[in-house]
C-alpha cells in the first residue's frame, strides 16, 4: 500500500449501508454465476459504481485494503487491479457513456433497475475505453444480468444493447467526442464560473491520467530516468514505477504531493524558526514542507486515522511537528502562531484527475455547507495569528462559491488581503488571477509529452491578520 496516497478532504463521513441489501448484490443464483472466470470482477466494479452513484459512498473507502467493499477485498490483487480500472474508466467517462448507450437501446430501462443499469456502464467502459476482449465484456455483463433474480428479464436487451455498441463502436465514440465528463449541475456551475471555453479545457485535462509529483527537501536530489521537472523543488513521475522503490524513498528525501497543492506554503516567505500552525494538515505534505523550511510546526487534524499516516509520512521524512488531533471548529491553541496555514474541508474537485468518483457522490447543497463551514474555519484561524501574521486560506476546489466569492465576501474586519506578486511564483504566475490570489485549473501546466500536462485544482488567498 502506497503510504502517501492522496485522499479527498471531505467533512462527509463514509458510508456504509447494508451491503447485501443495498449494494446491488445478485440474486439465488448468483454465487454460482460468480465461479465464472472474470464475472466476481466485473460484479465488484458494477457494485462498487451503485455505492458511489446512488449511495454517495467514497471510491477510496471503498478500494481501502482493510475496510474496503467486501467483494472487492475477495479478489485476488490483480483481479483488484481490474476492477478497479474498469471503476475509474466507468466514472470518468460515465457522462459519455449514458449518453452512447442512449443511442443503443430501443426503450428504456426502469430507472429503479440500479443493477441493470451499473452493469451496462461498466460493460459499456470495457468496451469503449479499456483493453478489453469485447466479446467478454458483452457475455459476462449478460450473464450477470441473466443470473440475478432482479434483472433475469432483461438479458436479451442487455445482450442487444452492447453488441450493437461494440459493432458501432467507432461511430458512437466519433458522435460522441468532446462530451463534457461533468454531470449537467457541476458543468451550469463552471461554466458559469469560468466561462464555456475553460470548462471544456477542465474537462478534457480531468479525463487525463494523473501521474504522481514528488516534492523534495531543500538541497535533496531526486534522481529517477523517467521524470519531468516542474517549477519548484518538484518532479514529475512519468513511469509506473512504485514509489517505495524509488531512490531516496528509504532515505525520505522526497514525499508525494501535487504541484498545486505545494505552492500555498510558499504564499507564507521565509518560515524558519516561526511558530506555524498547519490546520487540517493530513496526510501531511504541507507539514513536511514548512517542518523541511525550518518552521516550528503545530499539525492539526481531526481524524485519528489520517494522523497516523502524517506521523508515517514524518518519521519517514526524519522530520519533526507537534501533531495535535482536534476538531479546529472548537479546538482553542494556548498560543498564537506566526502564520497559520489552512487548508479546508471542501469539495475537492480539484482532484477530480484522481478522483472520478467525487462527480457523483458531491451535490449542490454540499457546497452551500462546506462554504458555511469554510467561513467559520477562516474565522477561527484568523483568531490564532499573531497582529501583523499571515492567514493563508487554501482548498482544493473547482468553485468559486468555496474561493474567490467567498474570500471577496468576507466580513472579518481584523483580516486585509495580501495580493500574491508574481516573483512569489516563478513558473506559475499564470496562476495568479485578476484578485492578485492563487487559482490553479486542472489543465494549466503544460508539459511534453502533453498527456503528462495538467494539475489539481487548487486556490489560495493570504491574508494579513491586523490588531
Amino acid at each position: 500500500m502506497n503510504p502517501e496516497k492522496p485522499i479527498r478532504k471531505n467533512m462527509k463521513p463514509a458510508q456504509r449501508p447494508d451491503q447485501r441489501q443495498k449494494l446491488g448484490v445478485g440474486g439465488s443464483r448468483q454465487q454460482e454465476v460468480n465461479k465464472v472466470p472474470g464475472m466476481a470482477t466485473r460484479l465488484a466494479a458494477a457494485n462498487m459504481l451503485t455505492q458511489i452513484v446512488d449511495h454517495k459512498a467514497s471510491m477510496d473507502d471503498l478500494v481501502d485494503p482493510l475496510r474496503g467493499h467486501f467483494e472487492f477485498l475477495k479478489l485476488e490483487a490483480r483481479d483488484q487491479q481490474l476492477a478497479k480500472a474498469i471503476l475509474l474508466t466507468t466514472l470518468r467517462q460515465k457522462n459519455r457513456i449514458d449518453h452512447v448507450l442512449k443511442k443503443c437501446w430501443n426503450r428504456k430501462p426502469p430507472q429503479k433497475a440500479r443493477f441493470l443499469i451499473h452493469i451496462l456502464e461498466t460493460a459499456a467502459a470495457q468496451i469503449l475505453f479499456m483493453d478489453v476482449p469485447q466479446s467478454a465484456a458483452v457475455n459476462l455483463a449478460v450473464s450477470a444480468v441473466r443470473n440475478d433474480n432482479r434483472t433475469t428479464r432483461f438479458a436479451s436487451f442487455t445482450n442487444a444493447v452492447l453488441r450493437g455498441l461494440s459493432r458501432d463502436k467507432d461511430m458512437l465514440l466519433e458522435k460522441s467526442a468532446g462530451f463534457s465528463i461533468f454531470p449537467d449541475w457541476m458543468q451550469k456551475m463552471l461554466g458559469r464560473d469560468f466561462g464555456k471555453d475553460k470548462t471544456l479545457r477542465m474537462s478534457a485535462a480531468v479525463m487525463l491520467e494523473p501521474n504522481l509529483d514528488l516534492q523534495a527537501k531543500p538541497g535533496a536530489s531526486i534522481d529517477e530516468e523517467e521524470m519531468i521537472a516542474l517549477p519548484g523543488d518538484g518532479k514529475r513521475l512519468l513511469s509506473n514505477a512504485m514509489v517505495q522503490d524509488l531512490p531516496g524513498y528509504d532515505e525520505g528525501n522526497w514525499w508525494i504531493q501535487d504541484i498545486a497543492a505545494a505552492q500555498p506554503v510558499r504564499l507564507l516567505g521565509d518560515v524558519r524558526g516561526k511558530e506555524v500552525a498547519d490546520l487540517c494538515a493530513a496526510p501531511g505534505g504541507k507539514t513536511m514542507q514548512l517542518a523541511a523550511l525550518g518552521a516550528k510546526v503545530t499539525a492539526v487534524d481531526i481524524s485519528h486515522r489520517r494522523l497516523k499516516r502524517l506521523e508515517e509520512n514524518l518519521a519517514r521524512t526524519r522530520l519533526v511537528a507537534d501533531i495535535v488531533e482536534a476538531d479546529i471548529t472548537t479546538w482553542q491553541p494556548n498560543k498564537l502562531f506566526d502564520a497559520v496555514l489552512l487548508d479546508a474541508p471542501c469539495s475537492a474537485t480539484g482532484t477530480l484527475r484522481r478522483h472520478p468518483d467525487i462527480l457523483w457522490n458531491t451535490t449542490p447543497e454540499d457546497l452551500t455547507i462546506l462554504a458555511a463551514l469554510q467561513r467559520q474555519l477562516i474565522a477561527n484561524a484568523a483568531k490564532w495569528v499573531k497582529p501583523g501574521g499571515i492567514l493563508v486560506y487554501a482548498n482544493c476546489s473547482l468553485f468559486k462559491e468555496e474561493g474567490e466569492n467567498l474570500v471577496s465576501t468576507l466580513n472579518l474586519p481584523n483580516l486585509r488581503l495580501d495580493p500574491i506578486l508574481p516573483a512569489e511564483l516563478p513558473e506559475l504566475e499564470y496562476c495568479i488571477n485578476g484578485q492578485n490570489i492563487f487559482r490553479a485549473l486542472p489543465y494549466y501546466l503544460e508539459l511534453q509529452p502533453p498527456e503528462k500536462s495538467g494539475m489539481d485544482g487548487f486556490f489560495a488567498a493570504r491574508f494579513i491578520v491586523e490588531n
